[in-house]
C-alpha cells in the first residue's frame, strides 16, 4: 500500500531507477506475484517450512534497516487499515497497477508528502531523509557523464 510513498527507503540513490526497465526482470510498478520475477513483492512457494516473500526493489545501494523499517511499517500500515490485497500479478509489464517513482526526485517528494511515513518515522526523519535525498538529486544533476559527452559532442 505504501511502495510508491516509501520506494526512496529502497532504492536511495539516482542510479537504484535505472534499473527499473521493463523486460528486465526488475520492477516497475506496485505488484506482487507468485514466483513472478516481474513483480516487486515475489511469494516464494517451496513448501510449508521454507515460504516467504522476496521485496525485489531494494538494491545493493540500499540501507537495510532502512528498506527492513520501510517494509515493516508498509505491513502494519496493511493491517491496521484492514487493506484487501490485490490479485497476484502474472505478469507485471502488462499490470495497470500503479507505478514506481521514475526516479529519485519523484520519490523524495511522494515520502516527503506522505502521512503515513510521518506517522511511522516522524517528522524529524521524513525531513531529514528527504534532504538528503533532495541533496544527492542536486549533485547528480551538476554531473556531465560520459554517455552525454559521447552522444553530444559532435552534434551540438
Amino acid at each position: 500500500a505504501l511502495m510508491r510513498e516509501f520506494a526512496v527507503m529502497f532504492c536511495p540513490t539516482v542510479n537504484s531507477y535505472k534499473r527499473a526497465v521493463p523486460g528486465t526482470w526488475a520492477p516497475t510498478n506496485v505488484t506482487w506475484g507468485i514466483d513472478n520475477r516481474t513483480t516487486a513483492l515475489r511469494a516464494i512457494c517451496a513448501g510449508p517450512k521454507s515460504t516467504r516473500i522476496e521485496h525485489r526493489l531494494p538494491g545493493a545501494d540500499a540501507n537495510p534497516y532502512l528498506s527492513l523499517a520501510a517494509s515493516l511499517a508498509s505491513g502494519l500500515y496493511g493491517v491496521e487499515k484492514e487493506l484487501e490485497l490485490s490479485a497476484p500479478s502474472a505478469n507485471a509489464y502488462e499490470s495497470r497497477a500503479p507505478d514506481l517513482p521514475s526516479g529519485l526526485a519523484e520519490a523524495t517528494c511522494l515520502f516527503r508528502a506522505s502521512s503515513a511515513a510521518r506517522e511511522y518515522f516522524g517528522d524529524e526523519f521524513v525531513e531529514h531523509y528527504a534532504a538528503t535525498r533532495d541533496w544527492e538529486t542536486r549533485q547528480s544533476r551538476r554531473a556531465v557523464t560520459d554517455w552525454e559527452l559521447e552522444r553530444y559532442f559532435e552534434t551540438i
